[in-house]
This record gives C-alpha cells, sequence and structure tokens, in this order.
C-alpha cells in the first residue's frame, strides 16, 4: 500500500495535539466579520438618525449627545469596527492573493494580532464586565432612562453585549498564541486607559459634565481613585484571560512543523 499524501494539509504542532493551518479558517472567519462589520454598521447608523429627532432639544439628551465621544462604550465601538475592517482586507487578501507585496498591507497583517490582544479584546470584555452589572443593579448610574427616548434595546444590546460575540468570534475562528513578551501589549493597554482618564476627566473640568452619573456620587471621595484602580485591574484581568482561553481552543504553540 502506498504512503497517504499528506502534502495538501498543514499542521501546528502544539502541546494538546494538531491544530490545522489557520489558512483554513479563511473563508468562514471572512463571512462572519462580513456579517458583524454589517451588523454594527446598521446599528450606528440606527443610533445617528435616531440622535438627530426633536426629542434631542431636551437638556438632559443634549448633554447625553455631547458626551458621546467621552464614553468608553463609543470608543470601543471604534475599535471594534477599525479592527473588523483590518480583519476583512487582511483576509481577503490572503484568501484572493490580492496586493500580497503591498507594504502597507504587510505592515497591517503584522499589527492584525496585537491589535485584537491589546486593544480590542481587553476593551470589550471590559466594558460588558462593569456595564451590565451595574447597569442590573440601577440603571440610573451608567444608563439612565431617559436615554430610552432615542436609543433602543436593541442598541443598547448591540454596543453594550453584541461586543462581546465579536471578540469571542475572533478567538475561536482566528488562531493566535501567547506573545513571548506582554510588555508590548502592556503598554498599549496601559496607553489607551491613560488617555480615556485624562479625555473624560479634562472634559469634566471644562464642562463640569461626567459620562456617567455614577462618577458624580464618587468624585471628589477616595472612591473615586479606588474605583479608577478596581477598573484598570478589571481591564487586566481581561487581558490575561484571553490566554488560556486561546490555549484551550487552539493549544498552545510551541513550533510549527510543516
Amino acid at each position: 500500500m502506498g504512503t497517504k499524501n499528506q502534502g495538501s494539509r498543514s499542521y501546528r504542532r502544539t502541546e494538546k495535539g494538531f491544530l490545522r493551518n489557520p489558512d483554513s479558517y479563511l473563508p468562514v472567519r471572512l463571512a462572519g466579520d462580513l456579517v458583524l462589520f454589517v451588523a454594527h454598521g446598521i446599528n450606528i447608523i440606527v443610533m445617528h438618525l435616531a440622535l438627530q429627532t426633536d426629542v434631542m432639544k431636551e437638556k438632559d439628551l443634549k448633554d447625553f449627545h455631547s458626551l458621546q465621544w467621552k464614553y468608553i462604550t463609543i470608543w470601543n465601538l471604534a475599535f471594534q469596527n477599525a479592527y473588523l475592517l483590518m480583519a476583512i482586507a487582511c483576509d481577503i487578501s490572503s484568501l484572493f492573493k490580492i496586493l500580497e507585496e503591498n507594504k502597507i498591507l504587510e505592515q497591517i497583517k503584522r499589527y492584525r494580532k496585537t491589535f485584537f490582544s491589546a486593544v480590542v479584546w481587553p476593551s470589550s470584555i471590559l466594558v460588558s464586565t462593569l456595564f451590565w452589572p451595574i447597569f442590573l443593579y440601577d440603571r440610573e448610574l451608567v444608563f439612565p432612562s431617559y436615554i430610552d427616548k432615542v436609543l433602543s434595546t436593541t442598541s443598547n444590546h448591540m454596543i453594550h453585549s453584541f461586543i462581546t460575540v465579536v471578540v469571542v468570534w475572533e478567538l475561536i475562528t482566528f488562531p493566535r498564541s501567547a506573545p513571548q513578551s506582554h510588555k508590548w501589549n502592556l503598554m498599549q493597554l496601559a496607553l489607551i486607559y491613560v488617555a480615556y482618564l485624562v479625555v473624560f476627566i479634562t472634559n469634566y473640568h471644562i464642562t463640569g459634565l461626567w459620562p456617567y452619573p455614577l462618577l458624580y456620587s464618587i468624585y471628589g471621595t477616595i472612591y473615586f481613585p479606588l474605583f479608577l484602580f478596581a477598573v484598570f485591574i478589571i481591564y487586566l484581568i481581561a487581558y490575561f484571560i484571553q490566554w488560556p482561553l486561546v490555549s484551550l481552543i487552539h493549544g498552545s504553540s510551541k513550533k510549527v512543523a510543516e
């Protein structure tokens, strides 16, 4: 009997068995990313149109609109859409062999894993983890009921729940392995956290407005810095928790054997 030809298959050896070449995930991952990107796009259009209605003349809603880019939720939404565009461009290039020699696209492909690992995953998990427990305890602390006049329950779930679907999908369909050093990832994570603090604290000193009502109650007390510290710890946990999941799903890569 002849030896079975294995040339058409490529595997990555891991501690837990064999993982097929990531290219085998391309068509499914690309289709999923397109669906997720379109879903986000439709919701963004719906929210934008809702913010153009006459009800926006109310003071609370005017303040809400003025704080739009002070919400970490909106930052995360921007991160997710930027990543999905990046992922779609990379996978189209790889699947259809387009612009493979393009230097800009090569840089994007190299940064893709870092952007997801250091920015998109931890930010998305942080938003969902923080928002829903507080919302269920007392929604007025993070998402006052007057916002329902312009944002539907569906839109609320799109920006606070669907974001988890996006990153879990990518976690499953985009094989990665933990970096040898987390230093570069953690530097980016910390930079985003500090940048956000600067933006929303500076905005408060200029306008007197916080994006989240909870902050009015704790600002000026010891609970304010403790809260910010706790958020950062959750942010770090969100970052590190992805690696056991990556190992569980894809195995722990030590070397590649073709």
